[in-house]
């Protein structure tokens, strides 16, 4: 495990080196060695590029942008963005498609609960929970999402609310649809069809894919929201965290299965040990002991 924590906390990778420290390890951040990192990371390019895409103007590249800061263990206490939290819900009014889930996530993340526009967007995002404690698919096509037709909650969707229930929970705002949301996925074993517990419902969902994306959220990701909110015991986390450690190498790193065609930050290589995957199969771990 020391050879883990240390590949995490090597230099060339200031984004990840800090979010350890701060989360998985639990530093303080007046720490000496968790400032140097902190300073070390401000100032890479690694935050300089993902900056940069806030300077395009467009609504998609604020929206990786936000995720990555977030993804990096950044608020707006660190970086300048109030004014690209203000441009985006003007442009979108949390409207992006499958999206508003994971932005809502975001901006959690990015310390902006408080927010009058976030604080009142997220119980109406809630509201429209379905029965079965997931979220139905939004699509205006009648091929895929006839209303006049019965439709089951889509995955892809859910999990993202899954990503933004966890997030409040990690600042005691508790949500009263948090457990039929967290049933919705223990009952499947995170990652099953209901009809056939072989199949998985999304192959992506199922494997260390990364970075987060709104309709596809990797299996780390998922454990760790389920972790975070008291799910880390139950049989159906404990089945899907066996698919999880099957990607586990010799050395205890975990390996990346899939990412997006053009990801929007730096995130290692497909098919090779990931510090990403390794640090939230890690803290899921942790999460899932408290």
């Amino acid at each position: 495990m020391n050879d883990v924590i240390s590949w995490l906390l090597e230099d060339d990778t200031p984004e990840i080196k800090y979010r350890t420290m701060v989360e998985l390890l639990d530093m303080p951040k007046d720490d000496i060695c968790v400032k140097t990192a902190y300073d070390k990371l401000m100032n890479s390019d690694a935050v300089a590029n993902i900056m940069m895409k806030f300077e395009l103007d467009k609504k998609w590249e604020d929206y990786n942008a936000f995720s990555a800061l977030a993804e990096f263990g950044l608020t707006r206490y660190d970086v300048k963005i109030d004014e690209y939290v203000e441009r985006i819900i003007a442009n979108t009014g949390f409207k992006m498609l499958c999206g508003e889930g994971f932005l809502l996530r975001n901006l959690v993340a990015l310390g902006y609960y408080d927010n009058p526009m976030v604080k009142e967007e997220i119980p109406k995002a809630f509201s429209v929970q379905k029965s079965d404690g997931g979220f139905g698919c939004i699509s205006k096509s009648k091929k895929i999402n006839d209303p006049k037709l019965p439709h089951k909650s889509c995955i892809r969707i859910t999990a993202s609310y899954l990503l933004l229930a966890a997030e409040l929970k990690k600042i005691d705002v508790i949500l009263p649809q948090n457990s039929q949301l967290v049933d919705y996925f223990i009952d499947r074993n995170v990652v099953y069809r209901h009809d056939d517990n072989t199949r998985f419902v999304v192959n992506e969902m199922a494997g260390t894919f990364y970075p987060l994306d709104p309709i596809k959220i990797g299996l780390q990701s998922s454990l760790y929201a389920l972790a975070i909110l008291g799910a880390g015991n139950r049989a159906g986390y404990i089945k899907a965290r066996k698919i999880l450690e099957s990607k586990r190498d010799d050395e205890g790193r975990y390996l990346l299965d899939k990412s997006l065609s053009k990801p929007y930050f730096k995130i290692g290589k497909i098919g090779r040990p990931n510090k990403w995957i390794t640090l939230y199969a890690l803290l899921a771990d942790k999460h899932s002991k408290e």
